[in-house]
């Protein structure tokens, strides 16, 4: 458990508040129901530990159409304005009151606050110029790139960078013509962050540039004996490539050619090798000169991460296994990712830090098999830590906390007698308790969700 919510934020709610929220105004009406006692009380105490649950409570009540009590309106409120973790879901559940506070207490500001204040766009400081241009970027990037367009020579340098590395939120071939402005710009910054995102876009004419340069500085050669991959750098850049971000310096002593290699096949997009070679398979398995197969490796993977290439992704993972990279095992499909490890492929590494990047995101509650072989190798190094006679070290329940927390909020509810005969079997007290809470924890989301019906 973590600390109690601060009592000075539930302080600060005060009585003129819930006199306001007690009014029931017409336009403020809410017609769905309100949480039944037993959900709202449950509700509280999930808030003031923050637990881990809360995100399948919220759904939940979402589901079924609640709205919060009005009696507890303002102690919400006063929650969300410090917990932005779950705002939107507090706010949602307040329903129409939720504004309608905010707008009469500056404290509460956070939920009121709309991406749609063009007058903090027009005439704020940078700060707030920025953090309504980030808002606006979330709801509605089209616009926030309009906005930008519209303004980009009256910004400062510095000021310009900051927006455009905004861009990342709600990226997409809209802002293309955005960041081929920002390419031309005096500021090495602005422009580093528009070749970063501009990689990201596979249909750009940015990627078509880069692909042209692929095609002409890698080739596929059929040779008798087998086809191979050949590489045939340019002696120097034109300026055209240099204003793509191709720079001329050495990186990490690897060579200059190498670097241009890197950055090229990075940028263009995977569609490329697939027409040249094949396919994602096709291309890790072709021939390639030894000076140049690292550079194709780490460019195709982390051209693989920046265009969020599933294929691509799903081929590493068959290849590399636990040494694939993480960012990238977290665009695998969570259908292969879960085949993968009831496979049985992942199990001397499930409950490490690359196991549970397999896990990452899969659909909620996970498979009772998946529950059962993760119980199953908690349970072996429960079994080998009892015989360390020790309460610590790498065998022990501390070592594993994320696991733990992971199976209570993840496990689906029917996993419960299997964590509880874990406890009665292992020899290891703290591993005993371990799975003890464990269960306990997952019958209480079981009990929080069956009181919402």
């Amino acid at each position: 458990m973590v600390s109690p919510w601060p009592q000075r934020q539930i302080a600060s709610v005060s009585l003129d508040a819930r006199a306001l929220v007690a009014r029931r105004t017409p336009d403020l009406s809410d017609p769905r129901p309100q949480l039944p006692p037993a959900s709202a009380a449950h509700l509280m105490e999930l808030l003031a530990v923050r637990s881990w649950t809360l995100p399948e409570w919220f759904a939940a009540a979402a589901e079924r159409g609640y709205r919060a009590p009005d009696v507890l309106v303002a102690e919400l409120m006063a929650i969300a304005d410090a917990n932005e973790t779950h705002r939107e879901d507090i706010v949602r559940l307040v329903g129409p009151r939720a504004q309608w506070l905010a707008a009469r207490y500056p404290h509460w500001a956070p939920p009121a606050r709309g991406a749609d204040r063009y007058d903090v766009w027009r005439h704020g400081l940078h700060r707030d110029r920025l953090e309504w241009f980030s808002s606006m970027r979330a709801s509605n990037p089209a616009s926030a790139a309009a906005e930008l367009h519209r303004t980009w020579d009256s910004e400062r340098g510095e000021h310009r960078a900051a927006f455009i590395a905004a861009l990342a939120t709600g990226l997409g071939d809209s802002d293309e013509a955005l960041l081929e402005r920002a390419l031309d710009d005096r500021s090495h910054k602005v422009r580093r962050h528009a070749v970063h995102l501009l990689r990201q876009l596979p249909n750009s004419a940015y990627a078509a540039r880069m692909a042209a340069r692929a095609r002409m500085w890698v080739r596929v050669q059929t040779k008798p004996l087998r086809t191979r991959l050949a590489v045939n750098m340019p002696g120097s850049l034109d300026a055209s490539a240099r204003r793509d971000g191709i720079e001329d310096f050495h990186y990490k002593n690897k060579g200059i050619r190498s670097w241009w290699l890197r950055v090229v096949v990075t940028a263009a997009p995977l569609s490329l090798w697939e027409n040249m070679i094949g396919s994602a398979a096709a291309a890790f398995d072709i021939r390639i000169e030894d000076q140049w197969r690292e550079v194709m490796v780490e460019a195709w993977t982390t051209a693989t991460v920046l265009q969020r290439n599933q294929q691509w992704a799903s081929e590493l993972l068959l290849r590399k296994g636990r040494k694939t990279e993480r960012r990238v095992i977290s665009i695998v499909p969570a259908h292969e990712r879960l085949d993968y490890i009831l496979s049985g492929r992942a199990d001397p590494y499930l409950l490490g830090v690359d196991g549970i990047t397999l896990v990452d995101g899969l659909p909620h509650p996970w498979p009772l098999e998946l529950a059962k072989r993760m119980i199953g190798r908690l349970r072996d190094v429960a079994d080998r830590h009892a015989e360390t006679g020790t309460d610590l070290g790498p065998l022990s329940r501390h070592s594993h906390y994320s696991i733990l927390r992971s199976a209570e909020t993840h496990f689906p509810f029917s996993a419960a007698p299997l964590l509880y005969a874990a406890a009665d079997h292992t020899r290891d007290p703290g591993w005993r308790q371990a799975f003890f809470t464990a269960a306990a924890n997952i019958d209480h989301r079981s009990t929080a969700l069956r009181e919402l019906e």
